[in-house]
């Protein structure tokens, strides 16, 4: 499975592929062709909020999730966690 940016440039990609000649279909590739070189400087120079963000967002559709929903990501790895019974924040054990 890519991932979302990969996605979006394939597509464009794709679409850059079918609209070749004509002096329309030129200023319509440079077109794509700049929003694709737009995509991976944005995903190059994104930080860690935006991209957590994107994560945050995809979270919030009610439809696929609901608020007992995690995640946990490291680089090798992305889990969906979903909460079942939690006790809240226990701190009679903490020492001081």
């Amino acid at each position: 499975m890519k991932a979302l940016t990969d996605k979006f440039i394939d597509d464009l990609m794709d679409e850059k592929k079918e609209h070749r000649g004509g002096l329309y279909n030129a200023a319509f590739n440079d077109g794509l062709t700049y929003a694709i070189s737009t995509i991976i400087e944005f995903e190059k120079e994104a930080d860690f909020k935006e991209v957590a963000r994107v994560m945050m967002k995809h979270l919030a559709d009610p439809k696929k999730y609901h608020p007992h929903h995690r995640v946990v990501i490291d680089s090798t790895n992305a889990e969906l966690l979903e909460g079942v019974c939690s006790l809240g924040n226990v701190m009679d054990y903490v020492k001081d």
